[in-house]
């Protein structure tokens, strides 16, 4: 690495930097020499080294950054280490001597310039708080579930201001600053605890600028404001810090926001929610619920859409999205119209390469006066989704694997069809045929959909079509899954468990159709309760591939989840009869094959209340294999009815877009 040495560009003989010091006029040879500033190329730290001069007197040194802060070090020391130094603009560094009569002498200073480029390649989780954290019983309780969640498991690092320097986009992908105060006037200067300090301030700017993405809560929301991703005319208006008081109701977030036609923002759907209960009949709407009864505070510290100025593009909402290049993805439990943004989402810019999320509903509290949260899996859930989404690195795109001649296939094709559209087209999914399986990376895509659904193909992995059993095809994935790679297999290419070695031969799927079908008027789907036997019921049906689809009553003898409705079937099982296999029960062949195979048996068909077979399942990483498998074998998951219109389109679609979010 070239070492970069800068000398002594100029003499400051003015002091107005330092109109807070009694200065006293001082001989230029009173001051230090021979400055230089030290970095290593692609590094961004920084030593600055000089000569002191050779009057008695002097107690100290004062450096000066682009004749603003000021630091004042006590004792005569020769050089002065930074350890994240600004890049890609020049900077200013003026030393001065101390005397201890008062005196300033003259500085010298050098400027500097460091070119600089993040790689960006941290996996880490950080938590910013307080110095003084523990005065807040809301900080203190957030503290303790991110210790439990991410620091005791090696996923996440507390930090306080003091700890700022450690924070960086090479280690860390996300960091979670919370603030929630009784008694903190408005504006982010006045946040507590050193979190409005200049160090903390200078470190988020480059974090955020570098790539790094933040999560605000509560009163750090207004941090949107101190690291200039807003100007202080945006800041955020509706604010609280009382002391609070006896609530009884249940709060949450309403993600339905709008009352006009045509103008319905709706973002039920978004990763921040999932796997959330989207509950019904406590407001005009359903909301996800964050808090029950207890003593709340009722801090807001989000923003009064109508005192903006914003002109209607068709509303305040709308105008507010396209200015700040925002999505606002929540609001009031109660609140169904364009009038505030309690959450928002910050889009990456020019400038700031991070994203930011920002919670600033009052119904995100961790403590309420002691007592028990009827919410607290809901709010914890929100809290881990919110972390898992902004530490998603924005190169990263899924992925859906099909054969070379998929349009062969009205399945493959309408399914491909699907995925461009929302996936390809949206910049977040990338289509791959056995010709580009060289493009299949871990670095680059989380999570593979592999899709094969054909008529008349013969039973076996390495009978799939289009080049999908070819030798590349088999060791990218072997090699993908191995290294981390989470895979989704649709129909027949729930074979590929064993072309992979996830399973023996002798596992294979033995329940597997691949005929002509034909017309069906019933309405098929996945039974995710499993048992007949009391004490031995496996009940699968809150898991996060199901999430936000209609759990339908009345077709089978319990709930199902619809997939397809009326309409020309192809009848293609591609599962597992678990009682070929030679299973001992214990206590029944659905807890054996989970033993046997290390994985959960989500669902089966509609109608199956008993252990017999299993049509959805997911295989957890082990230690050859690291990624995980989720296998969807079940003819009820079908792409094409014979060009008919599918009843239960929409929840085939919740269904697919859960599993994909699930594995990425």
């Amino acid at each position: 690495m070239k070492q970069i040495y800068l000398g002594l560009v100029a003499l400051l003989v003015s002091l107005a930097a330092c109109s807070n010091v009694d200065l006293k006029p001082m001989n230029a040879s009173e001051g230090v020499t021979n400055l230089v500033a030290e970095y290593t190329s692609g590094s961004r730290e920084l030593t600055l080294k000089w000569t002191n001069p050779s009057m008695p007197g002097q107690i100290g040194v004062q450096i000066i950054k682009d004749d603003a802060d000021i630091t004042n070090i006590d004792g005569v020391v020769d050089s002065y280490y930074i350890k994240k130094a600004p890049t890609n603009v020049e900077v200013s560094y003026t030393v001065k001597a101390r005397y201890s009569d008062g005196r300033v002498s003259q500085g010298q200073t050098v400027r500097v310039n460091i070119p600089y480029e993040s790689k960006g390649n941290g996996s880490m989780i950080a938590m910013l708080v307080a110095n003084d954290y523990e005065t807040s019983a809301d900080e203190k309780a957030a503290v303790a579930w991110f210790k439990a969640n991410y620091v005791n498991s090696g996923k996440g690092v507390l930090l306080t201001a003091a700890d700022i320097d450690e924070l960086d986009t090479e280690a860390h992908a996300a960091c979670w600053v919370a603030c929630d105060r009784v008694g903190l006037d408005r504006g982010w200067d006045k946040l507590p605890g050193d979190l409005a300090s200049t160090e903390v301030i200078n470190a988020l700017k480059a974090f955020v600028t570098d790539g790094g993405n933040l999560l605000l809560t509560n009163h750090a929301t207004q941090l949107t404001v101190g690291v200039g991703r807003l100007p202080e005319a945006l800041a955020p208006g509706i604010y609280g810090s009382g002391d609070g008081g006896p609530n009884s109701d249940i709060w949450g977030s309403q993600p339905i926001i709008g009352n006009a036609e045509g103008q319905i923002y709706d973002h039920s759907g978004h990763d921040i929610y999932r796997g959330m209960n989207f509950v019904s009949g406590l407001y005009e709407r359903s909301i996800y619920t964050f808090i029950g009864a207890g003593v709340k505070g009722d801090h807001n510290c989000m923003w009064d859409l109508n005192s903006y100025g914003l002109a209607p593009s068709p509303n305040v909402v709308k105008a507010w999205e396209d200015q700040t290049g925002s999505h606002v993805l929540g609001t009031w439990n109660h609140v169904v119209d364009y009038c505030c943004a309690g959450i928002v989402d910050f889009d990456p810019t020019t400038a700031i390469n991070g994203r930011i999320l920002a919670v600033g509903l009052a119904a995100y509290e961790w403590d309420l006066g002691g007592e028990t949260n009827s919410c607290q899996d809901q709010l914890e859930k929100f809290t881990a989704n919110c972390l898992s989404y902004i530490s998603e690195k924005p190169t990263t795109k899924v992925a859906m694997l099909v054969a070379a001649d998929y349009e062969q296939s009205a399945d493959e094709k309408a399914a491909v069809a699907w995925f461009t559209e929302n996936y390809v087209n949206q910049g977040t999914g990338v289509l791959l045929k056995p010709s580009t399986i060289d493009e299949l990376d871990i670095e680059s895509n989380p999570m593979c959909w592999v899709a094969c659904d054909r008529v008349g193909i013969d039973r076996g992995w390495d009978k799939l079509p289009g080049n999908l059993a070819s030798n590349e095809v088999i060791n990218a994935l072997k090699t993908y899954v191995a290294d981390g790679g989470n895979l989704l297999l649709t129909n027949h290419a729930t074979q590929l468990t064993v072309g992979l070695g996830r399973i023996a031969e002798a596992y294979a799927p033995g329940i597997f159709g691949s005929g002509d079908g034909g017309p069906n008027g019933d309405i098929w789907g996945s039974q995710p309760i499993i048992g007949n036997t009391e004490g031995q019921i496996y009940d699968h049906s809150g898991h996060d591939i199901y999430w936000g689809m209609n759990f339908v009553s009345g077709l089978y003898e319990r709930s199902i989840y619809t997939f397809i409705g009326s309409g020309v079937k192809g009848d293609h099982n591609c599962m597992w009869d678990l009682n070929s296999y030679g299973l001992a029960p214990s206590p029944n062949v659905v807890k054996a094959w989970e033993d046997t195979t290390n994985s959960h048996v989500l669902g089966t068909w509609n109608h199956v209340v008993d252990y017999c077979c299993a049509g959805i399942v997911d295989f957890d990483p082990t230690t050859a294999f690291n990624g995980r498998v989720l296998a969807v074998g079940l003819a009820a998951y079908e792409w094409d009815l014979g060009g008919e219109t599918n009843s239960c389109q929409d929840q085939l679609e919740r269904f697919t877009a859960n599993c994909i979010g699930y594995l990425k």
